[in-house]
């Protein structure tokens, strides 16, 4: 019998205009700074197509798929093709600042999804995009989660218990505003002062960090506390009032280099370390311009603490500081991109790193109060142990959650993560009761449905796997994984009409998928496993 694994997936060019929300607001005051934000990655986090995104093709060697893509000042369409079959995506969104890459966005339904292609701008070529180089049959299918949203876009409105379907429109401000870092502006625009407005600089280390933080560390995985979204953290607080994240027990300089983990990076620097709290991502950065001449105006910062020991330091003193000692490096994760890398080292690395295998032990940055910290390292190493196949993380999970398992018995997380490793340490069994009750805590909740259908799988119950994929379905009816585990079951029990009949189903949802289109297509002794 197969077993079922659930994956979860979480020179530039100008945009035209997605909405600025508080930042509108802010520049009747403040224009200048406004300005020069908007010109900045942040401020150009997100918008619709225009005539100015490039044009091109791209040919995936591996899946033998072929891109076309073609834009104007009606939009872009992106034309995928494979294996005799095609299909054309109008592109809602443009993602990124196209300070390293272009990603795109498109929409079927209420559901949102993230195309498989991206432009890389410094390269000024099209590619896989990060994350996709290795899929066999690469399509618009991959989920575009609120998680990704709130760090590349300004508030989007998700619907509860979905994994990417929204609210129409899908944002209620788009790019990344004010608020972000200097919190609810309504106080402050009724009456100025600096009192009723977050300055970053001005709080306390942790809460001041912490505002960085929400985007620029990613770590191995994050979690959120019972109750909260990605969207709770509000600027002033700490982090770990709405989520944690968890990264590697042991950094050091060897480990992968990873795109988001500039805070890590710069945690591991003589720099930050010597500085005792004081050297922060705004010592060097200012949030609210861009330099022109970048590498005279970092210097500048640099030789704001080491001016006096520079000449003593360097026999022959270059003028570009970070050029040598934080160069640009290509991350495991980046897609065709090279990152700074902020580990500020006397003789730093310039190689490209490996994928990044599971680490040893994982722990959070910054540990919340308990009994919600064990919950979240457990179910921070659960996901760990199902996202990449490690017994011993998913063992160190549930150790981790039966020890607050009174805590947390009405927390549809919990019970899903207690459930889930059970079911990865050989006890399906059990890993199914805990997951049926996640499910009755979450009716509504399609993807609860799927972790329990994989329990069933395990049991050798192909009847109640069926039962619940199909109800999985019937609440998300974009849910392609929930299709595509229901094609498993039927595909090993010997049904190859019922694996055309669900392919046939998801195609009347998003009739363009190739790979469905292809499934629904196959001779019935020719269907895939």
């Amino acid at each position: 019998m197969t077993p079922l694994r659930l994956g979860v997936f979480a020179g530039c060019l100008l945009l035209l205009p997605a909405g600025g929300g508080a930042s509108e607001r802010c520049a009747a005051c403040h224009p200048d700074e406004v300005a020069a934000y908007l010109r900045t990655g942040m401020g150009r986090s997100i918008g619709r197509p225009s005539a100015l995104q490039p044009a091109g093709a791209y040919r995936h060697g591996l899946s033998k798929t072929s891109y076309a893509i073609t834009a104007d000042s009606s939009g872009m369409t992106q034309r995928i093709a494979r294996g005799g079959l095609s299909a054309e995506y109008a592109v809602d969104y443009v993602i990124g600042s196209g300070n390293a890459a272009f990603g795109y966005l498109v929409s079927a339904g209420n559901a949102v999804f993230q195309s498989p292609i991206a432009y890389y701008a410094k390269r000024k070529r099209w590619g896989a995009a990060p994350g996709m180089e290795r899929y066999a049959a690469p399509d618009f299918t991959r989920p575009v989660t609120p998680e990704c949203l709130w760090c590349h876009a300004g508030r989007p409105l998700p619907l509860p218990q979905t994994v990417n379907r929204y609210e129409q429109p899908v944002f209620a401000v788009a790019a990344i505003s004010c608020e972000r870092c200097h919190g609810d502006v309504r106080a402050h625009l009724g009456e100025p002062a600096a009192a009723n407005i977050v300055n970053p600089a001005k709080l306390p280390p942790v809460e001041r960090d912490s505002v960085c933080e929400q985007c620029h560390l990613s770590g191995v995985v994050r979690i959120l506390n019972p109750g909260k979204s990605f969207g709770s953290y509000r600027p002033g607080e700490k982090l770990e009032s709405a989520f944690s994240v968890f990264t590697a027990a042991q950094p050091d300089a060897g480990r992968p280099f990873q795109v988001v983990s500039h805070v890590e990076q710069l945690a591991l620097s003589r720099c930050a370390q010597s500085s005792k709290g004081q050297l922060w991502c705004g010592t060097c950065h200012n949030p609210h311009a861009e330099p022109q001449a970048p590498s005279a105006y970092f210097r500048e910062r640099c030789l704001d603490c080491h001016g006096p020991t520079l000449a003593a330091d360097h026999g022959a003193p270059a003028r570009d500081c970070i050029g040598c000692h934080m160069p640009k490096r290509q991350s495991w994760d980046s897609g065709h991109s090279a990152f700074t890398d902020h580990r500020i080292a006397a003789h730093p690395a310039r190689t490209a790193t490996p994928a990044e295998e599971p680490p040893a032990a994982i722990r959070a940055w910054r540990a919340a109060p308990e009994p919600p910290a064990s919950r979240n390292l457990g179910l921070a190493n659960v996901m760990v142990g199902r996202q990449r196949n490690s017994p011993r993380h998913a063992a160190n999970g549930l150790d981790l959650l039966r020890s607050v398992e009174d805590e947390f018995a009405d927390d549809a997380d919990f019970l899903e993560g207690l459930g889930t490793a059970f079911v990865l340490t050989g006890e399906p069994r059990k890993g199914r009761d805990y997951l049926q009750k996640a499910v009755e805590a979450q009716p509504g909740h399609a993807l609860r449905r799927l972790s329990l259908a994989a329990a069933w799988w395990e049991l050798g119950a192909a009847r109640e796997a069926t039962a619940a994929l199909e109800a999985a379905i019937r609440l998300d009816p974009y849910l392609e994984s929930a299709y595509r585990m229901l094609a498993r079951v039927y595909a090993d029990t010997g049904r190859p009409e019922k694996v055309r009949e669900t392919w046939r189903r998801y195609l009347e949802h998003r009739p363009r998928s190739i790979e469905a289109r292809r499934q629904a297509a196959l001779a019935p002794g020719a269907l895939d496993r």
